[in-house]
């Protein structure tokens, strides 16, 4: 069947993933010259218990994992049934994922050659839709005697193998084999020719699940050699496993400057919502240190959960985070670093000095004996890298991001792009502010000073 030795190999597992993903049961067949030469099956216990849903789906229980051995005492009979062989499996990266990582745990390498016989149903029968192994075992009545159980999957693996080959003869079986080999680290669902028309240049990709939800959204300056990296450590990083695994398509917007794709990439994500991105996704309303100067004349800091465009003056806005614990945690940290008061910074309440004060960590402005002026321009130091920068511009400005393109920008909003191949068309923008555009904007006016022009106080946006 192929150049060289091969083990179908099926995992069933705990559920999980990266630390705490464990194999509950191995199987594994090996083939010599197409046929099948020697088997190996085994429960595997896990050291913990595994999940209801698991026991239900695998017919797997607790009970029969207590007495079975542990990985570490079947991996000299793995690693001698596998030794020269090609590791093939259905979805290959994920049973491969585990391998390589109980293996690691033991200080030993495994590294073998990967073929998916997803891939292969793929590339050998293009007009089928759908290649589940599920799928696949219907669609060549495949008998198999337990479903979700090691060696039975292994098995319909490999008569699904054998099967394509017949059908499809060995001079196009082995050329997809040869070209797998060559491509080991594509993911099984994506068609490769997807990700080979993606451009090498800046823009935004989103990945899509089986339904087209999107799942993560992306930017760089090559969008097809930041997409082929994602896949590229799939087997060590839990996050592009997943991602691996239930990514269908790619889709992708082209844009003229990294800029451009830096701010596209921040709206797609709270637009779209994807399940992956984290950082980017804006919640409705945000945790924010506002400012303000209370009857003493000094400097007091209060957490509002509220939605940044509810507020009329950005320049008291000193902080935005995503929950109160986060804000309280950075508060926390400036407190200590330049002895700050904690009741200013409304991390404390109750009459008379705060506690720091009587630990000698707090200079005494809660009980007046810090004068404001000192006071004020040490929490003016120490929040200067998360407060939100003053307008330092007269009126509107244009960044000019490209030959071609300039923002239009107004207190940290982007109003609207220009167009100058266009004749300086004006195309309007989401027109809100948002913090994420805010720090892109930021860092670049401060970068590229010369991209700054202003714009005539009468100018119109047409």
């Amino acid at each position: 069947m192929f150049s060289q030795p091969a083990v179908f190999v099926d995992v069933e597992t705990n559920g999980q993933m990266g630390e705490r993903g464990r194999i509950i049961e191995v199987g594994i067949l090996r083939v010599e010259d197409g046929e099948v030469v020697e088997t190996f099956e085994s429960l595997v216990n896990p050291g913990s218990p595994v999940p209801h849903w698991i026991e239900d789906l695998t017919g797997i229980k607790n009970a029969d994992l207590i007495g079975a051995p542990s990985f570490e005492d079947i991996a000299d009979e793995i690693a001698r049934i596998t030794e020269g062989a090609i590791f093939v499996a259905h979805n290959v990266r994920f049973d491969y994922s585990f391998f390589r990582s109980h293996f690691l745990s033991l200080g030993r390498r495994f590294q073998p050659k990967l073929i998916c016989t997803v891939r292969l149903s793929r590339h050998l029968y293009p007009n089928h839709r759908g290649h589940s192994l599920e799928k696949i075992i219907k669609r060549h009545g495949i008998k198999v005697a337990s479903r979700h159980r090691a060696l039975d999957d292994a098995r319909a693996a490999y008569e699904f193998a054998r099967i394509a080959r017949s059908e499809k003869g060995p001079l196009l079986f082995d050329e997809s084999v040869v070209h797998q080999l060559k491509t080991k680290s594509l993911p099984p669902h994506v068609p490769e020719t997807m990700i080979n028309n993606l451009p090498a240049s800046p823009g935004v990709y989103i990945f899509h699940d089986a339904d087209g939800s999107p799942l993560y959204v992306g930017k760089s300056i090559n969008i097809r050699q930041r997409v082929r990296s994602h896949f590229a450590n799939d087997t060590r990083i839990v996050k592009e496993m997943k991602l691996s695994q239930r990514s269908f398509s790619v889709s992708h917007i082209e844009t003229a400057t990294e800029v451009e794709a830096l701010l596209l990439e921040s709206a797609k994500v709270k637009e779209l919502q994807p399940t992956f991105n984290r950082l980017l996704r804006r919640a409705k309303k945000q945790a924010i240190l506002l400012h303000s100067i209370n009857e003493a004349g000094y400097s007091t800091i209060d957490i509002d959960f509220r939605d940044v465009d509810s507020l009329a003056d950005l320049e008291q806005v000193y902080g935005v985070y995503t929950s109160r614990t986060k804000a309280k945690s950075a508060l926390e940290s400036v407190v200590k670093t330049y002895q700050l008061c904690s009741k200013l910074v409304s991390l404390e309440s109750g009459p008379g000095a705060c506690f720091r004060h009587q630990l000698g960590q707090c200079r005494g402005a809660c009980i007046g004996q810090e004068s404001p002026a000192a006071y004020n321009r040490r929490v003016e130091t120490a929040l200067a890298y998360s407060k939100i920068a003053s307008w330092p511009f007269s009126g509107r400005i244009a960044v000019t991001i490209s030959p071609s393109r300039s923002l239009v920008v107004n207190q940290w909003i982007v109003e609207g792009v220009i167009n100058h191949e266009l004749d300086e068309v004006f195309e309007p923008a989401a027109n809100r502010f948002d913090i994420d555009t805010y720090k892109i904007l930021r860092s670049f006016v401060r970068q590229h000073p010369e991209s700054v022009r202003r714009l005539p106080e009468g100018y119109t946006l047409e």
